[in-house]
């Protein structure tokens, strides 16, 4: 019987010869043909192996497993013989099943992996942090190099098309804080004390805060999407091959624009927070503009104001350098561009909240 792929399989009464390669290739087709030849014998097979060309261990395994049953081999030369004794003499036990881990013991693996994945994470984060330090140091050197159409560009896509959004996220949650805290002051008799929650609530965290998770979300994963899209196709790879620095093309531009803009949007929300106080203070508490206004620069000062701005260009590098950190350290497929933007977005989201409390102790311990 001749085989698709050189291999012959012929059969002469009790005597079978094959002739071409007895290779894993043909391991299959070999297996079927001889099986039905031995099974269906009703005398002793011999298999000539005279005409074989190729012989290699998985040819060699199946020609052991058929030796078990009446069976004789013969023409077998010296190159194919060693390969038989080799295998007839090793023993293929069975591999023991491993015995699955308790719960116990499961949970001290994940602890244990998750604590070297975040050790590995923290070490390439400082190292990242450090390259993108010596860049800004050379563009500080050298300000020619820096690349302002790149920059005004990011500049409109993360601030200019992220206003609406981030003034109605503003606007929305001064409504929410005016509203809950009248609910809970309106007992003690103190709702008129719900202006300056809201104010300070605004200025000192809710600002700063809601912007920057907003750009994280929103800015934080296109940085990472982008750059990640151009690991794929290897443009980053060209970028270095024709002598452009990766970090001075792609990561500057975000990171400057970003600190840029940042604080900007949170001025805006801060503004848009506090015009969100004032229309439920005049629907709920029958407060005037001009009453609120009073009471608000009573409430805050300078401090509070300045203490939620001077957060905001920190948590724009954070966020920039976590985003084109995690682009860059995609690779293989467009799989990995999704788990690496989602990577990225939870990271940024939780060094903010962990910048934010961080923040709120020193300020409540050092005057600003």
């Amino acid at each position: 019987m001749q085989g698709s792929n050189g291999l012959y399989i012929t059969r002469n009464d009790n005597r079978v010869c094959i002739k071409g390669p007895l290779d894993i290739q043909h391991f299959s087709q070999a297996d079927n043909e001889l099986r039905k030849i031995t099974t269906t014998s009703e005398v002793a097979v011999i298999i000539d192996l005279k005409g074989v060309t190729r012989l290699d261990t998985a040819g060699a395994l199946l020609l052991k497993n058929i030796l078990k049953q009446d069976v004789k081999l013969e023409h077998v030369n010296q190159k194919h013989k060693a390969i038989l004794d080799l295998i007839t003499n090793t023993k293929l036990d069975k591999v023991a099943p491993c015995k699955p881990l308790s719960s116990f013991w499961k949970t001290i693996t994940h602890f244990g992996k998750a604590t070297i994945n975040a050790w590995h994470d923290n070490t390439e984060f400082i190292t990242f942090l450090g390259k993108v330090c010596v860049a800004l140091a050379k563009i500080f050197r050298h300000p020619r190099r820096l690349r302002l159409v790149s920059i005004t560009h990011h500049i409109e896509a993360i601030g200019i098309n992220a206003i609406l959004i981030i003034s109605l996220i503003a606007f929305v949650i001064s409504i929410v804080i005016a509203y809950q805290g009248q609910v809970q002051l309106k007992p003690l008799g103190a709702e008129k004390y719900t202006v300056n929650l809201i104010v300070i609530s605004v200025l000192r965290e809710m600002g700063v805060l809601l912007t920057a998770i907003m750009i994280a979300g929103r800015s934080g994963s296109a940085f990472t999407a982008e750059i990640g899209t151009m690991q794929i196709r290897e443009e980053v790879d060209a970028l270095r091959s024709i002598g452009f620095d990766p970090l001075e093309l792609l990561v500057l531009p975000r990171l400057i624009a970003l600190i840029i803009v940042l604080p900007l949007l949170t001025f805006i929300a801060d503004i848009v927070g506090l015009f969100g106080g004032a229309v439920i203070s005049l629907l709920l508490l029958d407060i005037s503009l001009p009453q609120y206004l009073e009471q608000a620069r009573h409430a805050a000062t300078w401090k509070d104001f300045f203490v939620g701005m001077i957060k905001a260009p920190v948590f724009a590098f954070v966020i920039a350098l976590v985003g084109c950190m995690h682009g860059l350290r995609v690779s293989g497929s467009s799989e990995s561009v999704g788990k690496e933007t989602t990577a990225s977005v939870v990271k940024s989201i939780f060094l903010v909240l962990l910048l934010d409390g961080l923040f709120s102790i020193y300020f409540d311990k050092v005057e600003l």
